[in-house]
């Protein structure tokens, strides 16, 4: 089964509290400046994984909670890469 945004977050695994810590370790770690174009400031950031998160490595440590596959990207970019691996592009080298 593919990655779904919605039944990920349904299952609630962006509340534990392993994601919650990294999530804000790497907000800091990237001064909460989108690391594609830039942005800092905007109202909305995402956590980013590099390698995409699935249900096949969604308990996988060094894809899901290691802060070397995390990145801050503010909304727009986020969606951008997002859009780009649903498509079938595969796993955005950025």
């Amino acid at each position: 089964m593919k990655y779904n945004v919605d039944t990920v977050r349904e299952s609630g695994w962006d509340n534990k509290k392993e994601w919650l810590a990294v999530r804000d370790y790497v907000r800091q770690r990237d001064k909460m400046t989108c690391v594609r174009c830039g942005a800092f400031g905007a109202k909305k950031y995402e956590v980013d994984h590099i390698i995409e998160l699935t249900w096949e490595n969604l308990d996988d440590w060094k894809i899901a909670l290691n802060p070397d596959n995390l990145q801050l990207l503010c909304k727009s970019c986020h969606n951008k890469k997002t859009s780009e691996y649903k498509r079938g592009k595969g796993v955005s080298l950025w």
